[in-house]
């Protein structure tokens, strides 16, 4: 498998409260993008948190006799345990009201296992189409399945960063968990930062570039042309050419 990430603290913004992790063994492989939220460095640090955590839970509790359905159950139960320490800390003066989006793609017994929390997202990118698999938490996502404005009227809306689920903020958390048929695409993660600025028709086009890294630098920078208002992030993993299944 091919990896590759970037990520980058824009144009407007003074530091980077996006964070991203790319785990693989034997069996299973995958990444996860957060993109926090808060005053001073809370957002910073909350998606770092939420990153180490799922991603330290899953290696510890991950077993190779588990089937996939174990580890979906897995992956939800690590966002739960990220979740509680995080609203923990955030009672603390210094981090009050910090939280994080996380999106999170996983492969294993030819399974796409999707974790999902906030306005991050994953896509499956194929050379026929590009896919949206996760519904964004937020009040111009809600918008748009209603029907009341349009993909483009949501990157251009005033409440385009309220987002109505996040890693932290409560007690309680909802996670979205998929799991789908995995037929060696290509899976592209990333913050808004990159969504809001890239119609899905370019992010399609810059994954058929043969070297990924370079994909991936190609779609930062033309967020950036077009502004680069906030944190970007994205990463993706493929099949290499001439593997099976690609």
């Amino acid at each position: 498998m091919e990896f590759a990430a970037v990520s980058d603290v824009g144009l407007q913004r003074k530091n980077n409260e996006d964070n991203y992790f790319i785990y693989k063994n034997e069996k299973l492989f995958g990444a996860m993008v957060a993109d926090g939220m808060g005053g001073h460095n809370a957002g910073e640090i909350a998606s770092k948190m939420a990153c180490e955590i799922i991603k330290q839970y899953i290696i510890t509790k991950y077993n190779p006799s588990m089937d996939y359905m174990d580890i979906a159950e897995l992956i939800r139960t690590a966002f739960v345990m990220a979740n509680l320490q995080i609203h923990e800390a955030s009672s603390k003066d210094e981090n009050s009201g910090m939280g994080t989006t996380a999106t999170l793609a996983f492969v294993y017994e030819e399974k796409l296992i999707i974790a999902h929390v906030g306005d991050s997202r994953c896509y499956r990118i194929t050379e026929e189409k590009i896919e949206q698999l996760t519904r964004d938490h937020s009040y111009v996502g809600e918008l748009v399945r209603m029907g009341k404005i349009s993909e483009d009227d949501a990157r251009r809306h005033p409440n385009k960063n309220v987002i109505t689920r996040a890693i932290g903020t409560d007690k309680n958390l909802k996670v979205d968990i998929n799991v789908l048929k995995y037929n060696y695409e290509e899976i592209f993660l990333c913050s808004d930062g990159l969504s809001n600025m890239l119609s899905d028709t370019q992010i399609k086009e810059f994954s058929m570039e043969d070297d990924l890294e370079k994909s991936l630098r190609d779609m930062v920078a033309l967020a950036n042309k077009k502004g680069g208002f906030d944190n970007i992030t994205a990463v993706a993993f493929r099949n290499m050419k001439g593997e099976a299944g690609r």
